[in-house]
């Protein structure tokens, strides 16, 4: 009776959930691939080699770069996918992904774009973020990890995590640590300045994970066993389930509300870290999401597979 009362309280606390719908979008030029929201910047990478940097105070796009075309094996003219992006004190960083699937690093500094790693140094980078202004936190395909100084265009450490294929990575507020996730059921909290592993998160995901975020002293991970994980520590964490794999996470600043894609249908779920309730459904994407962004307490953007970016209020 017990489970039967709990159960029907559990059902009624998510059919609270307010549907919410965009309040704003932003389009860009191609496919999106991964974006970064800085104060009232917001960087855009694409698909199909071209970086829109969008003013969000003015309301229009301020600046773009445009890699050079090239040729596939079909003939076609085509410019190289952006990977990642990341963007600090008018500097902007990213990587591109070739058709020999090796990829490249650029920075983009007062108009002039300067290529730091080419294809012949044979790296998969797929996640880049600055860490200061002269160095940058740089994962690779094949799960290693680098630090990477920007003015002498040197690798300051380089290690290997394990043999698994890297998923994502989140970087505390302070810069210190990472929180590194692969196509394992582990996170691994790293020191940024040494490389060092400082501890192992492996008690509640049971398959690969996909997404990872880190606010105020909270992990959060989601992945294919469509467990949305929120960590305190190793062995202290709370668990709710999507209705499918889980591609994307994110917490709000203070960590207090989660957000995670929850089904099929790339309906994104918020939730109270307290109290696991479902607060807001939020509903319009039509594509696979593939990044979430809280930037503040009740605002975030989102993305899917297609050329636009999705702009939600919580209220």
């Amino acid at each position: 009776m017990k489970l039967i009362i709990s159960l029907i309280l559990l059902f009624s606390l998510n059919t609270l959930a307010k549907d919410i719908t965009p309040y704003k979008y932003v389009k860009a030029s191609e496919a999106v691939s991964d974006f970064v929201k800085v104060d009232n910047i917001l960087v855009i990478g694409t698909e199909e080699g071209i970086i829109d940097i969008y003013d969000l105070n003015k309301d229009k796009l301020v600046d773009k770069i445009m890699l050079s075309k090239h040729k596939n094996i079909l003939g076609d003219n085509i410019r190289s996918l952006i990977v990642s992006v990341d963007y600090l004190k008018e500097k902007i960083i990213f990587a591109t992904r070739l058709l020999s699937t090796w990829r490249e690093f650029y920075i983009y500094e007062n108009k002039k774009l300067t290529k730091l790693i080419d294809e012949s140094k044979h790296m998969a980078i797929q996640k880049v973020k600055f860490i200061d202004e002269q160095t940058v936190l740089i994962s690779t395909m094949d799960n290693a990890f680098m630090l990477y100084d920007l003015k002498t265009k040197k690798i300051l450490y380089k290690k290997q995590l394990n043999l698994a294929s890297f998923s994502d990575y989140a970087l505390s507020e302070d810069k210190k640590y990472f929180f590194t996730a692969d196509e394992t059921p582990q996170i691994s909290k790293i020191e940024v300045k040494t490389g060092k592993t400082i501890a192992v998160y492996n008690e509640a995901n049971k398959r690969d994970i996909f997404s990872v975020d880190y606010k105020n002293k909270t992990l959060i991970s989601g992945g294919k066993d469509k467990r949305v994980i929120l960590y305190k520590s190793p062995l202290s964490y709370k668990m709710t389930k999507g209705g499918f794999f889980i591609y994307a996470v994110a917490l709000n600043p203070d960590a207090s509300k989660a957000a995670f894609v929850k089904n099929e249908d790339s309906e994104i779920s918020i939730i109270d870290t307290t109290t696991l309730r479902e607060l807001y459904l939020l509903k319009g994407h039509k594509q696979t999401i593939i990044d979430i962004n809280f930037y503040e307490k009740d605002k975030l953007i989102s993305s899917d597979e297609a050329n636009q970016l999705f702009f939600w209020k919580l209220q």
